[in-house]
C-alpha cells in the first residue's frame, strides 16, 4: 500500500512537470510550480527526483527509449526503399501523436547545455546513428559525410517536430479550436504520405506525381 502510494506520488510529480515543461519550457519552470501543480511540497519533489533536472532526465529517458524502439524496428526492416520511407515517416508521426508532450520537451532540450542530461544526449546521437545504419545505407547516404547525414532523414524529422510544436502551442488558443479538430487520423495519414512523397521526390516531383495520379483516376485508372 505504501509503495503504491509512493509510486502514485512520483507519477503525479512527473506528469505535472511534463505539462509545465511542454507549455513553458524547462528553464522557465520552477520546482515550486511543479510541486504546486502536483499538490505536493517541494521536499517530496527532491526526495523522488533530486533537482529539477532530475525530472527532466526521467522525461528525456522515457522519450528516447520509446523513440529508439520505434525507429529501430523500421530501420532494420528488409523492405523496398519507398515503402520503408513511408513507414518511417508514419512511425515518427504516430510517435509524436502518442507522446506529444514528452517528445516536445526532449527535442527542445537537445541544444541546451544541461550537464545532467549530457550522457543521455550522447546516447541519443549514438543510438540514432546505430539505429538508422541500415536505413542510411539503403538511402545511399555516406555516413562519414556530415552534410549528407544532416540532410538525410533529419529533414522530415525536423519538419514533424516543428509541426507538433506549433500544434501544441495552438491547443491553448481558442481561435484555433476548430482547426485542431480537423487533425484526425485521416489528416495525419495524408500528412505522412505527403511528407514521404516530398522526401522521396522533392516538392516539385511530389506535386507532379499527385497531378498524374489525379488525371489517371479521372480517366478511369487507365
Amino acid at each position: 500500500m505504501i509503495e503504491a502510494k509512493k509510486e502514485e506520488t512520483k507519477k503525479r510529480i512527473f506528469n505535472a512537470a511534463v505539462c509545465l515543461f511542454a507549455r513553458k519550457g524547462f528553464t522557465a519552470v520552477s520546482t515550486r510550480e511543479i510541486a504546486k501543480a502536483a499538490n505536493v511540497n517541494s521536499s517530496m519533489l527532491f526526495y523522488y527526483f533530486g533537482e529539477k533536472a532530475g525530472i527532466l532526465k526521467a522525461i528525456v529517458h522515457e522519450c528516447y527509449d520509446k523513440y529508439f524502439k520505434a525507429i529501430k524496428e523500421v530501420g532494420d526492416e528488409d523492405i523496398p526503399l519507398e515503402e520503408q520511407v513511408r513507414k518511417m515517416v508514419r512511425t515518427v508521426v504516430n510517435f509524436f501523436r502518442e507522446n506529444t508532450e514528452i517528445a516536445i520537451i526532449a527535442f527542445d532540450v537537445i541544444p541546451l547545455d544541461i550537464p545532467e542530461i549530457l550522457d543521455l544526449k550522447t546516447q541519443w546521437v549514438e543510438g540514432i546513428r546505430e539505429g538508422m545504419k541500415k536505413f542510411h545505407e539503403k538511402l545511399g547516404i555516406d555516413r562519414n559525410d556530415l552534410v549528407q547525414v544532416s540532410l538525410g532523414p533529419g529533414i522530415f524529422i525536423a519538419t514533424i517536430v516543428s509541426h507538433f510544436q506549433g500544434i501544441y502551442a495552438a491547443l491553448h488558443l481558442p481561435q484555433y479550436k476548430e482547426i485542431i479538430k480537423q487533425l484526425d487520423d485521416d489528416f495525419y495519414e495524408r500528412y505522412s504520405e505527403g511528407l514521404a512523397e516530398i522526401f522521396l521526390y522533392g516538392i516539385k516531383g511530389a506535386n507532379t506525381r499527385k497531378k498524374k495520379d489525379k488525371t489517371k483516376k479521372e480517366k478511369g485508372g487507365k
